[in-house]
């Protein structure tokens, strides 16, 4: 592709997003300018305000309430998710928490915001909050056993938002499954996995279960590779061919360094084990593997012998 055309693809695309830009400007502030400018033209002019007063007037109370039980709950909830989505992430941003967290925060204030705005809209209607209190607590008590693990994962959310043993891009294992956190809901974690598969973990299984999170305070581990030798073998000589290896591979920390060590007397042969400290543990498995195949050459070209088992089979002639 020449230069011309390349220049001419990024103008195209600069282009194309400014307008997405201004697209999502005019659809977030343009129908609220709208109705506030309808309002306020329905009440300065007199006539069109009598006529409308009289055109809801002709309906029956209950109607009239909700209608605008209907409106409150409508207005309020859009006021409530502009403010989430404009005011609230600047809050955050300056709050420094960690992206887990603020999307924890901003789905819980979701939750908030609708339950706010419902609150209000039978407020309007009409009715008795305290009542429609006793109401929830009596059903409470029938709907318990039935939501009680949506109740559960919710509660397990909060604990994670505020405990934080995890977050986005983190590397973890919950029972039998393992990936990459992809995203943390208020209800439920989901997890990519090395499949490239998205997992959907309840919260309450992560809140009750055994959790490994390999990156939590940073992205280094440790990796152990058992190999074994002739009965033959130097081991003094072993251990510093599988030292010279792990020192040789950039990828290898220094502090702490890596050590060999031998571990058994086996059947066949003498196990020793290199282990090795590295920067990035989500690396381990090229790491590991790349440190297999020097060892195996080394070990070739220094006459050193991995045995295999062997077996005597006797056979009793009668």
């Amino acid at each position: 592709m020449s230069p011309p055309q390349k220049k001419a693809i990024l103008a195209f695309m600069n282009k194309e997003s400014k307008m997405r830009g201004l697209y999502r400007f005019i659809k977030r502030f343009t129908l609220p300018l709208i109705v506030i400018l309808f309002l306020v033209y329905c009440f300065t002019d007199k006539a069109l305000w009598t006529d409308f007063r009289g055109y809801v007037k002709s309906f029956g109370a209950p109607a009239r309430q909700a209608v605008l039980a209907v409106l409150m709950f409508l207005a309020i909830l859009y006021l409530l998710r502009l403010f989430r989505g404009w005011l609230v992430p600047k809050i955050l941003n300056r709050l420094k928490l960690r992206p887990s967290s603020q999307e924890s925060l901003t789905a819980a204030l979701s939750y908030i915001s609708v339950l706010v705005a419902m609150l209000v809209g039978l407020s309007v209607f009409g009715v008795n909050l305290r009542s429609l209190g006793l109401l929830v607590s009596a059903l409470s008590v029938g709907l318990g056993f039935g939501l009680q693990h949506i109740v559960n994962n919710f509660i397990s959310g909060i604990l994670i938002m505020f405990e934080r043993p995890f977050r986005i891009g983190d590397w973890i294992v919950v029972n039998d499954k393992e990936g990459i956190v992809y995203k943390i809901n208020i209800r439920s974690t989901e997890l990519e996995t090395f499949d490239r598969a998205i997992v959907i973990i309840p919260n309450a299984d992560i809140i009750s279960g055994q959790l490994i999170n390999w990156t939590l305070t940073d992205a280094g581990g440790r990796i152990a590779i058992d190999v074994g030798v002739g009965y033959d073998s130097d081991l003094n000589k072993v251990l510093k061919t599988a030292l010279d290896i792990a020192k040789s591979d950039p990828r290898v920390l220094t502090d702490p360094a890596p050590s060999a060590i031998v571990t058994e007397f086996a059947d066949s042969a003498i196990n020793i084990r290199l282990r090795c400290y590295l920067g990035n543990i989500l690396e381990r498995s090229y790491v590991k593997s790349d440190l297999m195949i020097r060892l195996q050459q080394a070990f070739a070209e220094n006459g050193i012998d991995i045995p295999f088992p062997q077996r005597v089979v006797q056979v009793q002639k009668d």
